[in-house]
């Protein structure tokens, strides 16, 4: 019954996030979250389009100079509230606040207000009234219901519903614990052969060059295209699709992000450019593409076996 469920995620007692959206959390606590919003380029400033379940759906450009913001060309990641709220109270994030149910609610309350403008209809108890259409194209009313304000005797409200209210970034305290994180990391055997003899030499650019090269080129020659960056994903999560009976599954979706934003802020940037970054920057940059080499093996065995 689930197995066709877009956000299905089956993972620390999360079954799904009830959404149809282009990229999910790839799992759950800080840790995970930090690398989430490490993906991208240091400084980089995330916009929420979307928030359902307690997760928020982010995107590293303003939304309002899009036609779609949701559409997949672009590069989306996701959070879960909890996550943004423990990075922000590590002064790991800057642009989270923590609110409580209530005060979440009467926030989605109001931006909904606002967002109707002339065509807001309120009843006198500040509720909103909606009309839309039945099955027999009859109009139907509808209620939009103000939250109501917890009662003195009601239990201690806690502050676990994030609000971002512009935009959030990483701190340079998130990037240097990033950095830290990136020092437990043991390389699969094959990567750990090619790069490791660039960082004794600290030749730490030509490292995360060749290692990009590597998971290009084993992509590229398990499907014996000619393809290649964006091109060369796109024909490899398709067809990984097919494999899937045609269901683009929340997995497959967190996998191609992963591999659109390597290919995007790390391929494209070292394959063109000299770069001077320290050793921790380098095995920062090494680990991810380390962590999507291991999964893409994994994608073989489970997807193409």
């Amino acid at each position: 019954m689930f197995d066709n469920f877009p956000g299905l995620l089956g993972y620390s007692g999360i079954i799904g996030i009830h959404a149809d959206w282009p990229i999910y959390p790839t799992g759950a606590g800080w840790k995970v979250a930090l690398k989430t919003i490490g993906n991208f380029p240091f400084g980089t400033e995330f916009y929420q389009i979307d928030d359902i379940d307690k997760c928020k759906l982010l995107l590293n450009q303003n939304p309002e100079q899009l036609t779609d913001c949701f559409d997949y060309k672009h590069y989306h990641s996701a959070v879960w509230h909890e996550d943004l709220i423990e990075l922000k109270n590590k002064g790991y994030i800057v642009g989270v606040d923590a609110v409580s149910e209530f005060e979440f609610d009467m926030i989605k309350f109001e931006r909904f207000k606002s967002e109707l403008g002339r065509n807001l209809q309120e009843d006198e108890e500040g509720n909103i009234i909606l009309h839309s259409m039945d099955e027999k194209g009859k109009s139907k009313e509808l209620i939009y219901y103000k939250p109501l304000r917890p009662s003195d005797d009601d239990e201690w409200e806690f502050n676990e519903f994030a609000i971002i209210s512009n935009t959030i970034t990483l701190t340079s305290k998130g990037l240097t614990k990033l950095s830290e994180l990136a020092n437990d990391f043991i390389y699969c055997d094959e990567f750990k052969d090619l790069v490791e003899p660039f960082i004794k030499i600290r030749r730490y650019d030509t490292a995360v060059r060749e290692a990009s090269l590597l998971l290009e080129t084993t992509i590229k020659g398990f499907h014996n295209e000619t393809l290649f960056g964006q091109q060369l994903i796109d024909f490899h999560i398709k067809d990984l699709i097919k494999q899937n009976h045609g269901f683009f599954s929340a997995a497959i979706k967190c996998y191609r992000g992963e591999l659109r934003t390597i290919f995007k802020f790390i391929r494209n940037d070292f394959a063109h450019n000299f770069k001077i970054l320290s050793e921790e920057q380098c095995r920062l940059i090494l680990n991810r593409i380390n962590e999507t080499y291991i999964e893409f093996k994994e994608v073989k065995k489970v997807y193409y076996s």
